[in-house]
């Protein structure tokens, strides 16, 4: 189980719409998001990855009948390669006590260091991870 403390990230590049990840390697480099009303949150090195949050903010779980919850789900899409590869995705787990909006995404901001620098290290992420306090934790499913 990852048990990671927030920290900065170390990408180079941060919040961009045309990506230097996909542009060094020759790839289509703007970026398509599921919501584009949303702030862009995005993080690479320029040359080994890229990662992006890919929707808004959602309540988790969204089945009906669930009832009201008091988790979000923020899922970001990230690609690690020096050649076109897949894109593949990462789902964050975590509960915005008395949050406003514009914290949020600043949490989100967070989030997406924390994942990067992840990243850099492990060359892939898992699927779910869960937010706690200072920490992001990996959950298996």
């Amino acid at each position: 189980m990852l048990n990671h403390v927030l920290e900065p990230s170390p990408a180079e590049f941060r919040n961009f719409n045309v990506c230097p990840h996909c542009e060094w390697i020759g790839g289509e480099a703007l970026l398509y998001r599921f919501s584009e009303g949303i702030p862009m949150i995005s993080r690479s090195d320029g040359r080994n990855f890229h990662l992006l949050l890919a929707d808004r903010p959602l309540p988790y779980p969204m089945e009906l009948g669930t009832g009201t919850t008091e988790t979000v789900s923020v899922c970001f899409w990230y690609s690690y390669g020096g050649r076109k590869t897949a894109t593949k995705s990462a789902v964050v787990l975590f509960e915005p006590h008395g949050v406003r909006k514009e914290q949020m995404y600043r949490l989100i901001e967070f989030i997406a260091d924390v994942l990067a620098d992840e990243l850099l290290r492990r060359r892939e992420l898992a699927a779910f991870y869960n937010l706690q306090g200072n920490s992001i934790l990996e959950l298996s499913y």
